[in-house]
């Protein structure tokens, strides 16, 4: 991700592998207006790109559909097509079809009717009973993308098998088949760079998936992986793993091998032992370690130079490295629900953090404060909820660039001076707390949009006055 920034990612990827081309062109497609209707679409047949039928219930697709010379992109998923008319191979353009979930499907003649669509780059295909891909599948030489939903009974080793005569193939799919297991035989697609294999209860992955050697983004997310799968530490061109939501107790050493890895998930495990040789992972920018048992981590976390991400929320830390603090590429900082963290004594200096635009630290029991975060000028975004906060100090009024600030779930009996006081906060959350009043002051408030203050003991006369105060404000009560 050295060619844009991490908020374009969140945009764009991740949630990783939704298998579409990165190139210009596709990004180009994007934004053309996607057509949701046929009938809309027929008006202008010339214009229409993109053009979305999925959810009509459709037994046949009208023949009317080759009249799109220039149709790209066909989402003809949720239906009830047992074949495709012959004017499907009028569309010199196709580049991207999805068909899943059409379990009425004809496979084995749609399969060699798509053979004659030569721009035919990407296609979904299949559904949940799917126990058979048609052997024709090889004919598709040009597809570069591959989204496959089948049964957990279908024959993975030759489905796979087959698919390694697809030479242009570089992203595939296998997401939220529930397989339960993989086979050795996906060390045929040796031109994957993306492969999305979560959703599955794999609980081993064969090390000859090291035969991969051009992959750069693996999802293995909602499996049942034990620890590190050995073969993925051989693809030194990773750029992406996703490992969340497996059974990792520990991230052993051999993590060090990645040593391209931008973007690593590892959320919603039971880690408790996290090796110092994380550190390696010197071009990492996204790190999210949510949601585990981990304790302590690696002293030396200022090593993650180009780090921008970092989640450590829900865990059981009883400190965080203050190497933390000197990471000046970081923007956003997670650290909820650790509460024996000395939150006091980590952030006593905020010097480092000249980028840091997104800071939580909710749920944390806190009564009081780190004053010192009022210095971490940059900060847009700011989590507060669910402490024991009872009010925020004036020094808070310097946070000038806070747009976004949540403190509900607290103590608080009157809305803080200090807020009243931030030019350009839009978003206030206040709801759960003990405010029965509204201040003059909140007039001065004039970037806010929304304020929430639900389950607060506000008589309706106060909100009577706080509309009156702030007219063009949302009001949540």
């Amino acid at each position: 991700m050295k060619n844009r920034t991490f908020k374009t990612y969140l945009a764009f990827s991740f949630i990783l592998l939704a298998f579409n081309f990165s190139t210009s062109a596709q990004s180009a497609l994007n934004e053309k207006t996607f057509y949701l209707s046929l009938e809309d679409a027929l008006k202008e047949p010339d214009q229409v790109y993109r053009l979305d039928l999925t959810w009509q219930y459709m037994l046949d697709l009208p023949p009317e559909i080759g009249q799109f010379k220039n149709l790209e992109e066909l989402n003809l998923g949720w239906n009830k097509l047992t074949i495709l008319p012959k004017t499907i191979l009028e569309l010199p353009k196709l580049k991207k079809l999805s068909l899943n979930n059409n379990p009425r499907l004809y496979l084995e003649k749609v399969v060699k009717q798509l053979m004659q669509i030569g721009s035919l780059q990407e296609l979904s295909i299949g559904w949940n009973e799917m126990k058979m891909l048609p052997a024709d599948i090889i004919g598709l030489q040009n597809l570069r993308s591959l989204q496959i939903l089948c049964d957990s009974t279908i024959d993975l080793d030759k489905m796979l098998y087959d698919l390694g005569n697809l030479k242009r193939l570089n992203e595939f799919s296998l997401r939220g088949n529930k397989l339960g297991r993989m086979s050795e035989n996906l060390r045929y697609l040796i031109n994957l760079t993306h492969l999305d294999l979560s959703g599955n209860k794999i609980p081993e992955l064969s090390p000859k998936i090291n035969r991969l050697k051009k992959l750069r983004v693996l999802n293995l997310q909602g499996n049942d992986l034990p620890e590190l799968p050995l073969g993925i530490t051989d693809l030194t061109d990773l750029h992406e793993l996703n490992l969340s939501n497996n059974k990792l107790i520990e991230i052993p050493a051999r993590i060090g091998s990645f040593e391209n890895l931008e973007i690593l998930n590892l959320s919603e495990n039971s880690i408790e032992e996290v090796s110092n040789k994380l550190v390696n992972l010197k071009n990492l920018h996204y790190l999210d370690l949510s949601r585990n048992a981990i304790q302590e981590l690696p002293s030396d976390f200022n090593e993650f130079s180009q780090l921008e991400y970092l989640d450590l929320s829900l865990n059981i830390l009883v400190d965080i490295p203050l190497g933390i603090r000197e990471i000046k590429s970081l923007s956003t900082l997670k650290v909820s629900n650790n509460q024996g963290v000395n939150f006091l004594r980590f952030f006593k200096d905020v010097g480092g953090f000249v980028r840091l635009q997104e800071l939580d630290i909710s749920a944390n029991a806190l009564d009081s404060l780190p004053v010192n975060i009022s210095d971490i000028s940059n900060l847009n975004t700011l989590n507060l909820s669910n402490n024991k906060l009872t009010f925020i100090a004036d020094d808070f009024s310097k946070l000038s660039r806070l747009k976004t600030l949540a403190l509900s779930g607290n103590d608080i009996r009157s809305i803080p001076v200090s807020i009243m006081q931030m030019p350009n906060l839009e978003v206030l959350n206040l709801d759960f707390n003990k405010i029965a009043t509204i201040p003059d002051e909140i007039g001065q408030m004039s970037s806010l949009k929304e304020i929430s203050l639900r389950y607060n003991p506000i008589p309706e006369r106060e909100i009577d006055k706080l509309q009156e105060l702030l007219p063009n404000v949302k009001i949540l009560r």
